[in-house]
Formats: structure tokens, C-alpha cells, sequence
């Protein structure tokens, strides 16, 4: 074999490892990487007397938790985490690769110092605040 010929060969070879080695590519999901990935599902506002409850779905699709610390909505001047047994609650933690729901039998957020009257099957937008994952507004019809 000649000097050229070799030459040529090791240019093919090396081209080829190339194109392998460069097919070979890894994108992390969120669950390798880590992270916080909320998704607030089912949200709704069931009125109450003079006030109002918001239930809602908080679903961590990530490795790490995270910490509901405050709920707003323009509909009432106050808005409170309550524990099972309707005391207040300072904050909520929300586990990694977890489901946390607000529910009648459970913890949940009571809307007070309603601002307007609500009307069953109007919509409202609950504001989530996280310590990690910031502000999330969750889409809730009135019933």
C-alpha cells in the first residue's frame, strides 16, 4: 500500500469515528438535571358564607421540593393557608416527584374580605407564590 493510500484510509477512519462520536448526544430530562417543576392542576373556588375556599392539585414533577409561602387573588384583600383543621398555616412544602392537593378535608386556602360577589361558573385567577418556583396563577372557576 502506498503513502497516499494510507493517508486516505486514515482520513476515512478518523471521519467516520467523526460522525459517530457527533451522533452521540445526551439532553437531560428535568428529572435527571433536578429542579423544581410545579404544575398546579384543578384549581377551583367554592364560595362559602361570606367568603370563599380554593382547592387546587399542586403537582412536583422535579427531584427537588419547594415551599408554598403566600396566596393572592384580586377577588379577596386576604387570602390564607388553613391545615386540616382550619388553622392557619404558615407554609406548605411540596415534595419532590409528589402530588399535594388542597381539599375540603384537608389543608386548603381560605379566601376572605371578598371584594365583589362571586358568581358560580365565572373564572378567577389564584396567584401561587413558591420560594423557589415564584409566582403561579392558577385558573379557577367559581362554584
Amino acid at each position: 500500500m502506498t503513502r497516499g493510500r494510507r493517508a486516505v484510509r486514515r482520513g476515512t477512519v478518523g471521519l467516520i469515528l467523526l460522525l459517530l462520536a457527533g451522533g452521540c448526544v445526551y439532553y437531560p430530562t428535568v428529572a435527571d438535571v433536578g429542579g423544581v417543576r410545579l404544575l398546579p392542576e384543578h384549581g377551583r373556588v367554592v364560595r362559602s358564607g361570606d367568603g370563599a375556599l380554593f382547592f387546587a392539585d399542586i403537582n412536583n414533577t422535579g427531584m427537588f421540593e419547594d415551599v408554598l409561602v403566600r396566596v393572592e387573588a384580586p377577588i379577596a384583600k386576604r387570602a390564607q393557608l388553613l391545615t386540616q383543621s382550619g388553622e392557619p398555616l404558615p407554609r406548605l412544602s411540596v415534595p419532590g416527584t409528589s402530588l399535594v392537593r388542597l381539599h375540603p378535608g384537608g389543608e386548603r386556602v381560605a379566601l376572605s374580605d371578598l371584594t365583589r360577589e362571586l358568581k358560580a361558573g365565572e373564572v378567577v385567577i389564584v396567584t401561587l407564590f413558591f420560594e423557589k418556583s415564584g409566582a403561579l396563577g392558577v385558573v379557577s372557576p367559581v362554584e
